[in-house]
C-alpha cells in the first residue's frame, strides 16, 4: 500500500511480452445514491469523453496505436479501468487511465451526447430477452437492497444526469482508500509502484465509513435478513415479463455466498457439477436426454457480503414449465444423493484444467489478483485454490446444496411469450 492509501498488486509471468493493468475502485451499483440509478455506470462512459491532456479520439488513439487494448465495465460492486499493452508501453496505459480519473473535462455536451449512447444501451438490454431476464433475476432476488438496482439504470434518471453530479459522485467514491492498481504479465512490481506514486492521487472525501457504505446483504444464504415474510410466498418469488418473442428466457435459482466464505470452493465444484458445461447435469439432463434447450448453464456472482447462483435457459414457452420442474428435480438430486466419487474427481479435473490455463492470459490473471485482493485482502495462489477444491468432499456439496436450493430460497424470473399463470416454481 502507498502512503496515500492506493493498494498496488501485480504477479509477474514469465515468458509473456504483454501487461494488462486494471484501476478497480469501489464504486459499483450498490454504492449509488438511491435517486441517482446508473451513475456509476455513466460516470464509467463519461470519463472517457475528454479530459484536459485528450479529447475522445486522443484517448482511444493513444493506446490503440501501440497495438493495445484500453476499456472498462462497471458492476454492482466495482468499477473497473483496464488496458492491454505491452510491457515497455506500460508507462502509457498508467499515464491513460491516471488521466481519465483524475483530469475529465465532464463537458456539458459531450455528457449529453453520452447520454443518447447509454440510453440506447439501455434500449439494447431491453431488447436482448437473455441479457432482460438475467437483470430482472438481480432485481428480484436482492429487492429492496441496493444490489438490485439496474447496472444501466433507467433513462429518466440518466437524462437527469448532470457535471455537477458526475464531478461529485466521482469526489465522494474515487479516493485513495477505494482504489486498486493491479497488474498481471511482462511488469516490474517496484516499477509500476513508482509509476503509480507519481501519477496517481485521488483526494475525494467520502461522507460515510469505508466499512459501512450501506445496509449489509447476509453473509450467509438465510435469506430471512433481507426478505420479508410476504416474499416468501411463491408469486413473490417470481416475476414474468411477457414479450412477444420466440423463446421464453428463464432465470432460476437463489441468494449464495459471498466471496470470502470458506465454502465457496465447494460452491465452485457444485456449480460446474450442475450447469458448468457439455457433461453437467442440466446439459445432458435438458438438452441431450429431454431436447428442451439449445443453452442452459449454471453461474455464480460474488459480491462483499453475498452472492448469487443462477441458471439460464431458453425453451419453447410451452416447454418451459417441464423445464423448470427438471432444473429443479436435478438440484433436488443434489442435496438428496452423494456426488458419485467418479463424478466429483471428473469435475474436479475440469475447475483445475481451467484454472491452469487460464495462467496463461494475463487478463484473466489481473482478475483474479484484484478480486482476492480486494474481497479478502490476500493473495490465493492457483496452487492454493487447486488444494482447497481437493479437500471438497461429497459430504461438503451435498449439505451446502441443502442450505442454497430450500424452498424460500429459490427464485425465478422468465422474459417470453408468457403470463404469471403459465409457470409456477
Amino acid at each position: 500500500m502507498l502512503p496515500n492509501g492506493i493498494r498496488v498488486v501485480t504477479e509477474h509471468m514469465p515468458h509473456v511480452r504483454s501487461v494488462t493493468m486494471g484501476v478497480w475502485v469501489w464504486s459499483g451499483t450498490r454504492f449509488e445514491p438511491a435517486e441517482k440509478p446508473g451513475i456509476a455506470h455513466f460516470l464509467e462512459h463519461a470519463v472517457f469523453k475528454g479530459t484536459e491532456k485528450r479529447n475522445a479520439y486522443q484517448i482511444a488513439q493513444s493506446i490503440e496505436s501501440l497495438g493495445g487494448y484500453l476499456n472498462a465495465f462497471t458492476g454492482r460492486e466495482l468499477n473497473c479501468y483496464f488496458a492491454r499493452v505491452m510491457d515497455s508501453h506500460l508507462p502509457v496505459a498508467v499515464d491513460v487511465i491516471g488521466d481519465l480519473l483524475q483530469s475529465s473535462k465532464f463537458d456539458p455536451q459531450e455528457i449529453e451526447k453520452e447520454k443518447m449512447v447509454v440510453i440506447e444501451e439501455i434500449h439494447g438490454l431491453e431488447d436482448n430477452p437473455e441479457d432482460l431476464v438475467s437483470e430482472l433475476y438481480a432485481n428480484l432476488i436482492w429487492q429492496p437492497h441496493p444490489l438490485s438496482r439496474p447496472i444501466l439504470g433507467n433513462a429518466p434518471s440518466v437524462s437527469s444526469f448532470t457535471r455537477n453530479h458526475l464531478v461529485a459522485y466521482l469526489k465522494d467514491r474515487y479516493r485513495n482508500d477505494h482504489i486498486y492498481v493491479i497488474a498481471a504479465g511482462s511488469v516490474d512490481h517496484e516499477a509500476l509502484v513508482d509509476l503509480v506514486r507519481e501519477q496517481y492521487d485521488f483526494t475525494g472525501e467520502s461522507h460515510q465509513a469505508d466499512t459501512d457504505v450501506d445496509t449489509a446483504v447476509d453473509t450467509g444464504v438465510d435469506t430471512s435478513v433481507l426478505l420479508d415474510s410476504e416474499r416468501h410466498k411463491q408469486r413473490r418469488r417470481m416475476r414474468v415479463l411477457s414479450k412477444d418473442i420466440a423463446q421464453a428466457h428463464l432465470c432460476l435459482g437463489g441468494v449464495a455466498l459471498p466471496y470470502g466464505h470458506p465454502s465457496k470452493y465447494a460452491l465452485f465444484l457444485l456449480n460446474a457439477l450442475l450447469g458448468g458445461g457439455m457433461t453437467s447435469r442440466l446439459f445432458q439432463k435438458i438438452r441431450e436426454e429431454a431436447g428442451l434447450a439449445y443453452s442452459i448453464y449454471s453461474d455464480l456472482d460474488f459480491y462483499r457480503d453475498t452472492g448469487q447462483i443462477c441458471i439460464s435457459a431458453g425453451v419453447d414457452p410451452k416447454d418451459a414449465q417441464r423445464a423448470v420442474d427438471l432444473i429443479r428435480q436435478e438440484c433436488r438430486v443434489l442435496c438428496e444423493q452423494p456426488v458419485p466419487e467418479e463424478e466429483l474427481r471428473d469435475t474436479r479435473s475440469q475447475l483445475t484444467g481451467s484454472l491452469y490455463l487460464s495462467l496463461e492470459e494475463s487478463g484473466s490473471v489481473m482478475n483474479r489478483l484484484a478480486r482476492a485482493e480486494i474481497y479478502e485482502n490476500t493473495h490465493v495462489s492457483v496452487d492454493e485454490t487447486v488444494r482447497k477444491l481437493e479437500e471438497v468432499t461429497t459430504v461438503d456439496i451435498a449439505e451446502l446444496a441443502g442450505t442454497v436450493f430450500t424452498a424460500e430460497n429459490t427464485y425465478l424470473t422468465a422474459v417470453g411469450p408468457l403470463s404469471v399463470d403459465d409457470i409456477a416454481l
